[in-house]
C-alpha cells in the first residue's frame, strides 16, 4: 500500500449516488482525509456550471479537471490550463460535418460558454444532457462561433462521426455515443491524465501516492498512472481489471468503503 498523498475522484457513478447527490458516508470519509494533509482532487466530463454546484459542498477542493482534462483549474492560484481545439480545425471540422450531415446540430463549448447557431429542439435536449430548468446553448451567428477555438466540439445527429475520425484523427479525439445520437470532439492532447498530471506537477506529489475512483472508459489512464486505482463496483470490466481493489458502488458509499479501509485505518 503506497503512501496516499492526493485522492483523486471522479463525480458521475462515481462520489455521486444514482440521485447525483454525495452521500453524508462520502462526504464525511473525503473531508477526513482532506483535514489530515492529502490532497483531494475533482476530475469529471462535466463542465465547470454542471461540476461546480456539488464544489459547494467540497469548498475545500483546489484543483479541478474539468471536459476530461481539456480544462483544470486550481482555486487558490487563480490560474488554469486550457487545451482547447485550434480554429482553424475547428472550421474544418464544421465545414466537413455540414456536407456529410447537414441535419446534424453542432455545438461548441468555449471554456464555461455553449453556443450554437440554431437552437437545440425540445426534444433533443435531454441528449445533450440538458435538464428541464437548465439552461441551453445561446445561439449566436455563425461567423461569431466559426470565430472560435472551442474546448469541446458537441454535434447531435451525425451519422459520419467514424469519417470524422479517419479526417481529423491526428488533431482530435471523436467520442461518440449511441451510434453518434450524440459525438463529442475534443483536442488529441486533452485526458483525465494529463489535466491530473499537470496538478500533481503543481502540489508536488507522485502519481504512484495518488489513490484513484473511476467507473468509466475515460478513467482508464488514470488507473494506469495511478499507484493505487480503485475502480467501483458498477464500473466497467476494464477498469476493475486493472485496479487495486474493487470496492462498493456508487449507491452504497463506495469511495467511502474504500478511504474508511485504505486510509483512516484507526
Amino acid at each position: 500500500m503506497p503512501n496516499i498523498q492526493a485522492i483523486l475522484l471522479d463525480l458521475d457513478g462515481t462520489l455521486l449516488g444514482n440521485d447525483k447527490t454525495i452521500s453524508p458516508r462520502n462526504y464525511q470519509a473525503v473531508k477526513r482525509c482532506y483535514d489530515s494533509g492529502i490532497h483531494i482532487i475533482i476530475a469529471t466530463a462535466r463542465p465547470p456550471r454542471a461540476a461546480n454546484h456539488f464544489l459547494k459542498e467540497f469548498p475545500f477542493v483546489d484543483y479541478m479537471v474539468y471536459y476530461n482534462g481539456a480544462l483544470v483549474t486550481c482555486k487558490s492560484k487563480q490560474n488554469e490550463q486550457h487545451i482547447s481545439i485550434p480554429m482553424e480545425i475547428s472550421q474544418q471540422i464544421n465545414k466537413f460535418i455540414e456536407l456529410r450531415a447537414p441535419q446534424s446540430i453542432i455545438s461548441y463549448e468555449v471554456n464555461d460558454s455553449w453556443y450554437t447557431y440554431s437552437p437545440v429542439p425540445d426534444s433533443e435536449c435531454a441528449q445533450l444532457g440538458i435538464r428541464m430548468n437548465d439552461p441551453k446553448p445561446q445561439v449566436m451567428d455563425k461567423e461569431y462561433i466559426s470565430s472560435l477555438s472551442p474546448t469541446k466540439i458537441l454535434v447531435l445527429g451525425c451519422n459520419a462521426w467514424n469519417e470524422i475520425c479517419e479526417q481529423f484523427g491526428d488533431h482530435v479525439n471523436v467520442i461518440a455515443t449511441d451510434e453518434g445520437v450524440l459525438v463529442q470532439i475534443m483536442h488529441k492532447s486533452a485526458s483525465k491524465e494529463h489535466g491530473v498530471q499537470w496538478v500533481l506537477n503543481d502540489i508536488g506529489v507522485n502519481s504512484e501516492n495518488v489513490m484513484v475512483f473511476g467507473d468509466d472508459f475515460n478513467d482508464l489512464g488514470l488507473f494506469h498512472m495511478s499507484g493505487f486505482p480503485i475502480a467501483m463496483e458498477n464500473a466497467i470490466i476494464e477498469l476493475k481489471n486493472c485496479a487495486a481493489h474493487v470496492t462498493e458502488s456508487n449507491i452504497n458509499d463506495g469511495v467511502a468503503v474504500a478511504i474508511e479501509r485504505f486510509v483512516l485505518r484507526d
